[in-house]
């Protein structure tokens, strides 16, 4: 019987209950909840499979960062509202053209001057990013190379799902 089943267990059973019959959609109630790391693992590539096949997956979840790994597309809802619907990055983007720019090992002396190039510096140990506009991304990235930093990464900005869901929620 499935009462002797962990939580886990239950939840791979639910899930191969909806997939059983190869529908196009398939709807989950908070389908990580429950799961170890190995079955977190193993449940999104169960559902990133069923998109690449071309199916339509709804699924609901209070784990944000989950919807952030899996999804391509999302709705908000907020007190039973829905607030917010679109694709992934054009929510998370929020209309910003700002870049950041991830260096190690930035001299001190460097500092100040590229301080004028970005919008905003923070300092996480070793590990500085900075901020500027798409347009400003060239110039920062050679001031960081003349300097003799290691350029670790250059990413559009875009803010989190969580922050986002806060933002909309206030």
């Amino acid at each position: 019987t499935l009462r002797r089943f962990s939580k886990g267990m239950l939840q791979r059973v639910g899930i191969a209950q909806a997939i059983i019959n190869d529908p196009d959609l398939v709807i989950l109630d908070e389908p990580l909840s429950g799961l170890d790391p190995m079955g977190r693992k193993e449940v999104r590539d169960i559902i990133v499979t069923l998109r690449e096949q071309g199916k339509t997956v709804f699924f609901s979840s209070h784990i944000l960062h989950d919807i952030e790994t899996i999804c391509d597309r999302v709705g908000l809802l907020i007190q039973g509202k829905l607030e917010k619907v679109g694709p992934l990055d054009a929510l998370l983007s929020g209309g910003s053209n700002d870049v950041d720019v991830t260096a190690r090992d930035v001299p001190a002396e460097a500092h100040e001057r590229l301080a004028t190039i970005a919008s905003s510096v923070d300092r996480l140990g070793p590990t500085t990013v900075f901020t500027c506009t798409d347009d400003r991304t060239g110039e920062l990235v050679k001031a960081l190379l003349a300097a003799g930093a290691r350029l670790h990464e250059v990413q559009p900005r875009r803010q989190s799902l969580e922050a986002l869901f806060v933002q909309e929620a206030e």
